[in-house]
C-alpha cells in the first residue's frame, strides 16, 4: 500500500512539474511577442487553473516579475521617443506665441466684422419700421386730412346757414320794428 502511495504522488509531482512547465513556457513565450502576462491568459494558454498558479507563489511571482520586465521595455522605449532638447521646447513656445497672436488677431478682426454686420442689420431694421411708421404715419395722415377738409367743408356750410338764418332775423325785426312804428 505504502508503495501504490508512493507511486501516486510521483505522479501528482510529475503532473504539476509538467504544468509548471507549461506554465513558463507560455511566460516565455508571451514575454518574447512583448505581450503583458495576464494570470488569466495565462493559465488558459497553459491549460490549467488559475487557482493552480495561484497555489504556487513562485510561478505567480513569476509573472509579476516577467510583467514588470515588459513595463520597463515599453517605458524605456517611450522615454527614449519622447526626449526633447530645450532648443526644441524654446521653439515650440514661439511658434505657438506666434499661433496664438495670429489667433488673437483673427478674433478680432471677426468681432470688429461682426459688429459692423450686427449694426447695419439693427440700421436696417430701424429703417424698415420707420418706413412701415411713415407708411401708417402716411395713411393717417391722409385720413385727417381727409376728415378735416370735411370738417371744414360742413363749418362753411353752417356758417352760410347761420348767416343766411341771421340775415332773415334781422330783416324779420326790421319788418316788426317797422310795423310797430
Amino acid at each position: 500500500m505504502a508503495e501504490r502511495a508512493e507511486h501516486l504522488v510521483r505522479l501528482r509531482r510529475a503532473d504539476s512539474n509538467a504544468k509548471v512547465a507549461r506554465v513558463l513556457s507560455v511566460l516565455d513565450s508571451m514575454v518574447a511577442a512583448g505581450e503583458p502576462p495576464v494570470l488569466a491568459v495565462v493559465a488558459r494558454k497553459a491549460a490549467v487553473s488559475r487557482r493552480f498558479i495561484y497555489d504556487h507563489p513562485e510561478l505567480r511571482a513569476e509573472a509579476e516579475r516577467r510583467a514588470a520586465e515588459i513595463a520597463d521595455r515599453q517605458t524605456s522605449r517611450v522615454s527614449a521617443s519622447m526626449r526633447v532638447t530645450t532648443a526644441s521646447l524654446r521653439a515650440d513656445l514661439e511658434n505657438e506665441r506666434a499661433r496664438t497672436h495670429r489667433l488673437e488677431t483673427e478674433l478680432s478682426a471677426l468681432k470688429r466684422r461682426l459688429g459692423e454686420l450686427l449694426g447695419h442689420e439693427v440700421m436696417a431694421e430701424d429703417a424698415a419700421l420707420a418706413s412701415r411708421d411713415s407708411a401708417s404715419t402716411g395713411v393717417r395722415g391722409a385720413e385727417l386730412e381727409q376728415a378735416l377738409f370735411e370738417s371744414q367743408e360742413s363749418l362753411a356750410r353752417r356758417t352760410e346757414e347761420l348767416e343766411a338764418a341771421r340775415q332773415i332775423n334781422r330783416e324779420l325785426l326790421g319788418r316788426l320794428n317797422r310795423a310797430q312804428r
